[in-house]
């Protein structure tokens, strides 16, 4: 394993992890509850579906694959992100 990769680990292991707990969390905890439960199962099962007929039927090159995954996990959590704000901001006033 090359220096940039234990660093890139590293790094999501230590900030985007607790982020992405904390985020979720968040999320989950304020508005409606069933809708955003509804949401949030679909995305994780949207990513872990589109893996699995990776494997199966496209056979993308696994660097392609993940780049794909990487994007759509970083735009749900920046419409998970979007929201809580919005969330925040109302019980703020």
């Amino acid at each position: 394993m090359t220096f940039i990769e234990l660093a890139i680990l590293t790094f999501l292991t230590v900030c985007y992890l607790p982020f992405f707990i904390w985020l979720s969390a968040s999320y989950l905890s304020n508005g409606d509850k069933s809708k955003r439960e509804n949401i949030f199962c679909l995305s994780l099962m949207s990513v872990a579906l589109l893996n699995a007929l990776n494997s199966f039927l496209f056979k993308i090159q696994d660097t392609y694959a993940l780049a794909v995954m990487v994007i759509i996990i970083l735009l749900f959590n920046l419409y998970m992100f979007l929201i809580v704000r919005k969330d925040k901001r109302k019980v703020s006033f």
